[in-house]
């Protein structure tokens, strides 16, 4: 089963580039495709307004039988362990992606998710307690799905 991020806009501040880039290589080698939606530049339209715009443009990259999983801190709190269990259960087809194509993570754009993204959803993960950073989030996000993946192959990354 292939694994889709998406990740709104591209990263600020740019210094985090270099970091994103080397987990999206990376991921790369465990079938993991990281997709960049357009975000929606804060603008006199309402927030709601400006969220709607970018679950628009999420849904039209989704497509038929993925699970969706969006990032948001009002979320559950995903340990690792979990992140590998549920790559573990994608490969074998089992319970809950029995039928399921894709696994999508996504992450909102400045302003966050909007609430029918976390409605369509799946699951919803909390990637930390703390309001992050755009930039910030998405490094947290590539680095704890690469571990994951570091965890399921056996590979000396992750250290328990």
């Amino acid at each position: 089963m292939k694994i889709c991020v998406l990740l709104p806009g591209k990263i600020k501040p740019k210094a985090l580039g270099a970091a994103q880039e080397e987990y999206i290589r990376r991921l790369k080698s465990f079938g993991v495709d990281v997709v960049e939606y357009k975000d929606e530049k804060v603008s006199s339209r309402t927030p709601e307004q400006i969220k709607q715009a970018e679950a628009d443009r999420i849904f039209k990259l989704m497509k038929e039988g993925d699970y969706l999983i969006a990032c948001d801190e009002r979320g559950r709190s995903i340990k690792t362990v979990e992140m590998a269990d549920m790559i573990r259960a994608s490969r074998s087809g089992g319970h809950p992606f029995a039928g399921r194509r894709r696994i999508v993570v996504a992450i909102g754009g400045a302003l966050g998710l909007a609430e029918s993204v976390r409605e369509k959803a799946d699951v919803v993960w909390s990637l930390s307690s703390l309001v992050m950073a755009g930039g910030v989030a998405r490094i947290v996000l590539l680095e704890g799905v690469y571990r994951a993946f570091t965890v399921v192959e056996g590979h000396p990354y992750h250290n328990e």
